[in-house]
């Protein structure tokens, strides 16, 4: 079930915001599949998982920050950060 076109209904009219981000496809398959084995827009969906996730751990769980792609990386020495241009 795709959620492009249709508003989202909340209960009580509970109002709602746009919250984007890039993910990688695989994961956005996940949530669209699971969305649809739900029955759900992926919006309702993703506000339910986070409201089970803070009802199962008491807050959002932390997740360890993304690698940093050294190979693709220049190495600035250290004495070129601390001198002004």
């Amino acid at each position: 079930m795709s959620d492009y076109g249709r508003r989202a209904r909340r209960p009580n009219d509970a109002p709602t915001v746009l919250l984007q981000g890039r993910v990688s496809p695989s994961a956005r398959n996940d949530v669209r599949e699971a969305a649809e084995a739900s029955g759900v827009t992926m919006s309702y969906y993703l506000d339910a998982l986070i409201a089970k996730l803070v009802s199962e751990n008491g807050g959002m769980p932390l997740v360890d920050p993304p690698a940093r792609d050294r190979a693709n990386q220049l190495d600035i020495p250290v004495e070129a950060t601390t001198r002004a241009a």
